[in-house]
């Protein structure tokens, strides 16, 4: 065996389950973030948590709100989800740029993305900084789907998303 970067482990030990983080600005205005760190973390509660980079946008979003989405996009859109990491939403409308319909939440402030598996609608319950970045432990407060969506994976290190897990 031979000696890694975590970039190179990463990129080993996928697919990781892909998605876009919904948050909202102080003015109500929806960013979108390309996300595969997210986890499960308890049942009942119902829990997740997402780890974000610290110079993203989207984390000083979730703390001033104290909210989010994550929102297990569809095939459909493989190609908007993936360009939806490479640019900031401090500058970018992603979801206008990129032709992302948005709709509103159930619960939450930021809107949610219309082509998704599953949504879960999420409450911050702790931010923990961890190095370079910051995990959000939330409570889920609403969570629905669709089972005839294909929910879509990171392979590369985020080079690529694909439906089904290759071998």
């Amino acid at each position: 065996m031979k000696e890694l970067t975590i970039g190179q482990a990463q990129r080993m030990t996928a697919p990781a389950p892909f998605a876009l983080l919904a948050s909202a600005d102080k003015d109500g205005k929806t960013n979108l973030m390309a996300v595969s760190w997210w986890t499960y973390l308890s049942n009942r509660p119902p829990k997740l948590g997402a780890c974000l980079s610290n110079k993203g946008y989207s984390g000083g979003n979730i703390r001033e709100g104290g909210e989010f989405a994550l929102c297990i996009v569809d095939e459909e859109l493989s190609e908007a989800a993936l360009k939806c990491g490479g640019c900031s939403g401090r500058d970018t409308d992603k979801a206008q740029q990129f032709g992302i319909e948005l709709t509103d939440a159930k619960v939450v402030t930021p809107k949610v993305v219309k082509a998704s598996k599953v949504i879960f609608e999420c409450k911050l319950a702790e931010a923990v900084d961890i190095g370079d970045h910051t995990f959000y432990v939330a409570d889920i407060v609403s969570v629905y789907g669709d089972e005839d969506k294909k929910q879509l994976y990171a392979y590369d290190g985020y080079g690529r998303l694909a439906t089904a897990i290759e071998g």
